[in-house]
């Protein structure tokens, strides 16, 4: 059975901020803002005016710490007690992953704002949940997406850029992990010729969108760039059919985060190791590999195990992810019939070796 599950209106454009108010009085009159300190720094006037001009009531709920399914509940207890009849989320993808779950629970609609540009969270109808001490807990199917997304090219543009080189790995990984199945499934045909065309946007492109917003110019290629992590990889992950991807680097994150010392990376830095260990399981050749690891280095996004925070005692840490992975993950088709329980401790060390090795050539090079 295909399932669809893709926002009603999706905007995307500098200055697309100052239409929050007009677009949410489409869906209610009553608003729950939940934003992050930051977000609601960098976004408060504009938000608070746009709604002000449509008359829209609004409270707000500060949101800290890990998307958790404990906060999700708290919001609907708020927005049921105080008759909410629109959740908006502002901020990253923590923030909106657990306002989708409250919208879910509630069947009160929900408004995504992303303020970075750092993974399709804004889109898509998943919600990823952690513990309180950020663990990867579970995964929430939500059953629909938001009903709207406002991206401010703007704001997502000014945003350290540490997030959108986050957000553009993200987006190449949709290719990467899509492409180990192969089905002639439409449903898994779309989300391939989705991933295909951000990946293709953002391999000829990414590098200089990045450098562009870290000089604060907003082109069109920065708005093609959003369009591509919020959009297209969203798009990847919106028809569900009876086989979802089967990819690797996402698996790997997920159950990372049980390691302390990898909670400071973000979810696109931990990712883009996980494709290295994925084109090391799937037996590329070196120069493939090294290519993979240069792409990544002109991103500034080839990480080695120390700078993911797997270093003391990383023969033990290894064995601790590797374990979660076989249980959480046993579907994993890179992994089908794989009975060597050491397959993904070597990959990350040869990923490793990879990542030092390219770095090493580069400075030879360069200095």
């Amino acid at each position: 059975m295909l399932q669809i599950k893709t926002p009603e209106i999706y905007v995307n454009e500098p200055g697309a901020i100052n239409s929050l108010g007009s677009l949410v009085s489409l869906y209610g009159k009553r608003a729950l803002i939940i934003w992050s300190k930051t977000a609601r720094k960098v976004t408060e006037e504009a938000v608070i005016e746009s709604l002000g001009v449509q008359r829209i009531h609004y409270m707000e709920y500060r949101f800290e710490g890990y998307p958790t399914l404990e906060k999700a509940e708290d919001i609907v207890a708020i927005a049921i007690g105080n008759s909410i009849d629109i959740l908006i989320a502002i901020g990253g993808g923590r923030v909106i992953d657990t306002v989708k779950a409250a919208g879910d629970i509630s069947s009160i609609p929900v408004v995504s704002v992303p303020t970075i540009a750092a993974t399709c969270a804004a889109w898509a109808a998943l919600s990823v949940l952690y513990t309180e001490e950020g663990d990867f807990h579970h995964f929430r199917h939500n059953r629909q997406s938001p009903k709207l997304i406002v991206a401010d090219t703007k704001i997502l543009s000014e945003a350290p850029s540490r997030f959108l080189r986050a957000g553009v790995v993200d987006t190449l990984a949709k290719w990467y992990e899509t492409s180990i199945h192969q089905s002639d499934s439409f449903s898994y045909l779309n989300s391939v010729h989705s991933a295909r065309l951000a990946f293709d946007f953002l391999g000829d492109h990414g590098a200089g969108v990045i450098e562009a917003s870290a000089n604060k110019k907003v082109d069109d290629n920065t708005v093609k760039a959003v369009d591509a992590i919020l959009f297209l990889a969203g798009d990847v992950g919106s028809y569900a059919g009876d086989k979802a991807y089967s990819g690797f680097a996402h698996p790997f994150y997920h159950s990372s985060r049980i390691i302390k010392e990898t909670r400071g990376t973000l979810h696109g830095e931990m990712v883009s190791f996980g494709l290295i260990m994925q084109a090391v399981l799937e037996k590329k050749s070196k120069d493939q590999i090294k290519a993979i690891v240069k792409k990544f280095q002109e991103l500034k996004v080839a990480f080695t195990l120390e700078e993911i925070g797997i270093s003391d005692q990383a023969e033990s840490k290894l064995k601790i992810i590797s374990d979660r992975i076989y249980k959480v993950f046993p579907d994993l088709l890179l992994l089908e019939g794989n009975t060597d329980d050491r397959a993904i401790i070597d990959a990350a060390f040869e990923a490793d070796a990879y990542v030092k090795s390219v770095k090493e050539e580069r400075e030879k090079v360069y200095g």
